[in-house]
């Protein structure tokens, strides 16, 4: 699972990402309003952990835009902001959950795993992706084409679920590189083009999604709709 924490307390924002790396969270981390919004936008991420005080656009604003671009990233406010009022703002603007500091670690670790939980039975049916003349399986890691199922290695299977979720979409080979291996992954210049390669092999056919390069950019699944 990768989750986003935005906060502008650094020494605290430290905390947060040791103590969910702790417990086996891919975490990412910006202080700035304008930052998290434009990463909380990429799709990459499972969950985000945000401070409404923040520099650039504050909380509320960041998910106000949030939501009016119809992304359901599920959002846990974590703030000193302890009126009832501020509550009911943060949850009115798309929160999901609202935890005030100072906060117990174990109670931000338990909302944290209840976040994701109702999340993932909100999104149990897209196990199932279908794009043109593509079905994907998350769970079982199966693509379906012209009748014939094959079970895909895990990352290329990670890469296929990230085209199939955001068709047409330009994605950066940065966007796609930190999902499939991390940041701080050392992955060879030419790993991520096998990978798009053998995809491009698979889906080869005239009803089928393409994966097309955007020079100096990254890739982009180009559908026929």
């Amino acid at each position: 699972m990768k989750l986003l924490v935005i906060e502008d307390d650094v020494a605290l924002a430290h905390a947060i990402e040791k103590l969910l790396r702790e417990e086996g969270y891919d975490v990412s981390q910006t202080s700035d309003g304008e930052i998290g919004l434009h990463l909380a936008l990429s799709g990459l991420y499972d969950a985000l952990v945000l401070d409404l005080m923040i520099p650039g656009i504050n909380g509320f604003e960041l998910l106000r835009q949030l939501r009016e671009k119809h992304n359901g990233t599920p959002v846990l406010v974590l703030t000193a902001r302890d009126q009832v009022a501020d509550r009911v703002k943060g949850l009115d603007y798309g929160a999901d959950d609202y935890l005030v500091k100072p906060f117990a670690t174990t109670e931000l670790l338990a909302r944290i795993r209840a976040l994701l939980r109702r999340y993932d039975k909100i999104g149990a049916d897209l196990d199932l992706l279908m794009v043109d003349g593509v079905t994907y399986h998350r769970k079982a890691r199966e693509l379906i084409k012209d009748g014939v199922t094959y079970v895909l290695p895990p990352k290329e299977a990670a890469l296929l679920e990230l085209f199939l979720r955001h068709p047409r979409q330009v994605l950066t080979r940065e966007q796609i590189m930190d999902r499939l291996w991390g940041y701080e992954a050392e992955v060879l210049e030419n790993t991520l083009e096998t990978y798009v390669s053998k995809l491009r092999k698979r889906l080869e056919g005239e009803e089928c999604p393409l994966i097309q390069t955007v020079r100096g950019i990254g890739y982009r699944l180009q559908t026929r709709d």
